[in-house]
Order: structure tokens, then C-alpha cells, then sequence
């Protein structure tokens, strides 16, 4: 299993990026490999959003990104966000 962390700093509207997101989010959970998704919005900084969202293989996720429909729904974020994420794998977990 693998994670996606993706760091949001919201610069347009929050609403707008809310369901800009949530489209994106519909996709993906839809794709083959997809296991769970959470977005946090932090209490200090309200501007700034994390994502998480659990796959069974990195190859999945990567099969889902490069599609068309993904650049389709992700363009809805543009002007919105500026994203910062990347893939990882536990190390520990209790």
C-alpha cells in the first residue's frame, strides 16, 4: 500500500477549491487501486489543506493520474491551489 500526501495552499476561494477537489476526488475514487481518501484543513492556517489518500500500488495511482479524465478535473484546481505531493510508504506504523 502507498500513500498519496498532497499539500494544498488554497490562493483563490475556499468553496471553489472545495469543489474543485471534491470533483477530483469522485474520479479518483473510482479508479482500480483505490483504497480511501481524508482531507484535512488546518486550524492555525485555514488557507492550507492536506489530502491523503490510500492506494494498493503506486502503479495504480500512477494509471489514474495520467489519464485524461484526471488532467480534465485537475484543471478545476487551477488559480485555486498550488499543490505540493508526492508518494509514500510507511515505515512504521503502532
Amino acid at each position: 500500500m502507498v500513500t498519496l500526501i498532497n499539500k494544498f495552499t488554497v490562493t483563490g476561494e475556499v468553496d471553489a477549491f472545495r469543489r474543485a477537489i471534491a470533483e477530483v476526488s469522485a474520479y479518483m475514487q473510482a479508479q482500480p487501486g483505490f483504497i480511501s481518501h481524508e482531507v484535512y484543513r488546518s486550524l492555525s492556517k485555514p488557507n492550507i489543506f492536506v489530502e491523503t489518500a490510500h492506494w494498493d500500488h503506486a502503479d495504480s495511482h500512477k494509471k489514474a493520474v495520467q489519464s485524461e479524465e484526471f488532467r480534465n478535473r485537475v484543471r478545476g484546481l487551477a488559480g485555486l491551489a498550488t499543490p505540493d505531493a508526492d508518494l509514500y510508504s510507511a515505515v512504521e506504523s503502532h
